[in-house]
């Protein structure tokens, strides 16, 4: 009999993991609490290290299909003058990466889950408990199913419970800025990733195919904060006002409510054990990253990849169990705190909030922008995998 899998939540995570198990014929389900697929999140940027893996198990043609081509990064600080522009088209025309996708969240999703042999989801799915001994694992469902299987992956995200059953509730560690998400129209009809920064402040403009534009903000918030400007659409295009590029304004002029902005806090799961027994974690629940890189979906896919090749070689006998799972942590442990660290980085100079240290981080960037072939040589060596 094949090894099998139940993987706890169904995000890009859990249902790319469940893709590359099925491709290498090991069966397993996906268990996710949400009634339908989710859209949580509005926008997702496909770096090329994520668009290698679709291009490898055979979803990035319907990935591309509904998005934008991730052609190059245009960044300006808050008044729109331009501090820099990093060109991924050389790197893609070279064969160096695989081209980027800038798309809508719920596409990917869909392009996952139709990617997935009939039967493996199971949504409106809650769990009531968790089992796991020598024999194998089992999960409860608040319906009175039981699941049974060799392995349990949680891909259930920051708040993960199969973490915090297994190995603990390990605190979330709040990085001191939030974050708000909606989509609009294009009106200005941009092509590429642009961004704006500000004082304390940000604002992203993603294009993302069909005529939409996926609009992000950081801004500096004290934990305890509940200021969110979510009260109407003016309260947020006041929070904002500090940038008075017209594409930021005209971007925030298309939003007509507030009930769809998304708003989360900016946080990390620093969690030093990903595997144990016949669990493992992966995704967010294992190490969930600041989004200043727009790698979360990447490392998570990245996850899956070396996940299913240490278990096709428990299945095949190569190894065991308990060492599939450990040599799956130990491949992926540099790379991932790599990420992790330098997605910190940008993000604490992108929140700087000081006129000298603003004005010294836009000068460095102006500088570094004089330099593309650095640039390139900095952005094969974090998106050329593997």
């Amino acid at each position: 009999m094949p090894l099998r899998t139940i993987v706890v939540g169904g995000g890009i995570g859990g249902l790319s993991l469940a893709r590359e198990l099925a491709r290498l014929g090991l069966p397993a389900v996906v268990l996710e609490r949400a009634p339908k697929l989710g859209t949580v999140g509005a926008g997702i940027i496909m770096n090329p290290n994520a668009m290698r893996v679709l291009e490898a198990n055979g979803l990035a043609a319907g990935v591309r299909s509904r998005s934008t081509p991730y052609l190059a990064r245009d960044t300006f600080d808050h008044r729109g003058r331009r501090l820099a522009t990093r060109d991924y088209r050389p790197l893609y025309a070279d064969g160096r990466l695989a081209a980027g996708a800038l798309l809508h969240r719920a596409h990917l999703h869909e392009c996952l889950y139709d990617g997935l042999p009939p039967g493996t989801v199971h949504l409106d799915t809650r769990i009531r408990g968790f089992e796991a001994d020598p024999h194998g694992v089992r999960v409860e469902t608040e319906r009175g199913e039981t699941f049974s299987a060799d392995v349990l992956i949680g891909a259930d995200g920051i708040r993960s419970t199969v973490r915090a059953r297994f190995f603990g509730g390990d605190e979330l560690v709040y990085l001191g800025y939030r974050s708000h998400r909606f989509v609009v129209a294009n009106r200005d009809g941009l092509e590429h990733f642009t961004e704006f920064l500000g004082r304390g402040q940000r604002v992203g403009l993603v294009p993302i195919g069909g005529g939409q534009l996926y609009v992000w903000t950081t801004f500096n918030s004290p934990a305890a904060s509940r200021a969110w400007a979510l009260e109407s659409v003016e309260a947020l295009r006041a929070l904002f006002g500090q940038f008075t590029d017209a594409r930021v304004r005209r971007a925030f002029a298309g939003l007509a409510a507030t009930e769809n902005v998304v708003c989360t806090d900016i946080e990390e799961v620093r969690q030093e054990s990903w595997a144990r027994d016949r669990v493992a974690l992966l995704g967010d629940a294992a190490h969930a990253l600041s989004p200043n890189l727009g790698q979360g979906a990447g490392m998570a896919m990245e996850d899956a990849v070396v996940l299913a090749d240490e278990l096709a070689k428990a299945d095949g006998g190569e190894q065991s169990l308990e060492a599939a799972l450990a040599s799956y942590v130990a491949r992926r442990r540099e790379r991932v705190e790599t990420v992790v660290r330098l997605s910190r980085r940008v993000g604490e100079e992108g929140q700087l909030s000081g006129p000298l240290a603003c004005w010294l981080r836009n000068r460095r960037l102006r500088r570094e922008g004089r330099a593309p072939e650095r640039v390139e040589a900095a952005l094969e060596r974090l998106l050329a995998w593997p």
